[in-house]
């Protein structure tokens, strides 16, 4: 069964087949993303690359890209002004009133970015967009700071153009590539890689939680 969603994934006809439900799915994952859902914004960023390539069967089309960009950028600005417009409507206080914004703005966070804005002023809205989890907390804090709107969608596009081709590419890549890597991991390179790439979790949840405990004492 595994393997038949793999094919189905890499196959550039079901691709272009499902193109519809497939779209639907990133737009709607990156907006509810950018209104402060826990929703990975890098992953349907990725599956736009992959897609996009997948549905010019298997081949680098940039007008497609340019399309892709656009297509993605969109909401990921809309839901970005959402949580601008909620700052700036109710303040720090909607923290007390729904439970999973105050859980995304965790005091630490606030004062991150407040210092962020203490010391680079604007461009912490760029800064913010290239650091996942504290996007949310960058945009929210702007509204409640009454930013100019135009300058903060001028610095949130400027971050997406940084962002979001990371992205578009890494998905490519893994569209281009991926039989080739899965083939690899099931020898002894791919066990490797995959046990360098275990242990480099573990270490990033070890210093996540350290950083944790640090902060709270």
């Amino acid at each position: 069964m595994l393997e038949s969603i793999v094919d189905a994934v890499f196959d550039p006809e079901w691709n272009a087949t499902h193109r519809v439900k497939i779209w639907a799915f990133i737009v709607g994952s990156l907006f509810l993303s950018g209104i402060g859902l826990p929703l990975p914004e890098d992953l349907p960023l990725m599956a736009s690359g992959f897609t996009t390539y997948k549905q010019a069967q298997d081949t680098f089309v940039l007008w497609h890209y340019v399309v892709t960009f656009l297509t993605v950028t969109i909401p990921i600005l809309a839901g970005d002004l959402c949580a601008y417009a909620l700052g700036r409507r109710y303040g720090f206080g909607l923290r007390d009133r729904v439970r999973f914004i105050g859980r995304a703005l965790s005091d630490d966070r606030i004062a991150r970015v407040k210092h962020w804005y203490d010391e680079y002023g604007s461009f912490t809205v760029f800064l913010g967009r290239q650091v996942a989890g504290v996007r949310l907390v960058t945009f929210y804090t702007a509204g409640t700071m009454r930013m100019n709107v135009a300058k903060f969608v001028l610095w949130d596009f400027l971050g997406c153009l940084v962002s979001v081709p990371v992205w578009l590419t890494l998905g490519t890549l893994a569209a281009r590539f991926g039989r080739e890597w899965m083939q690899a991991a099931s020898g002894k390179i791919g066990l490797v890689f995959l046990g360098v790439v275990l242990l480099a979790a573990v270490g990033l949840v070890l210093f996540d939680r350290r950083r944790k405990r640090r902060a709270g004492s």
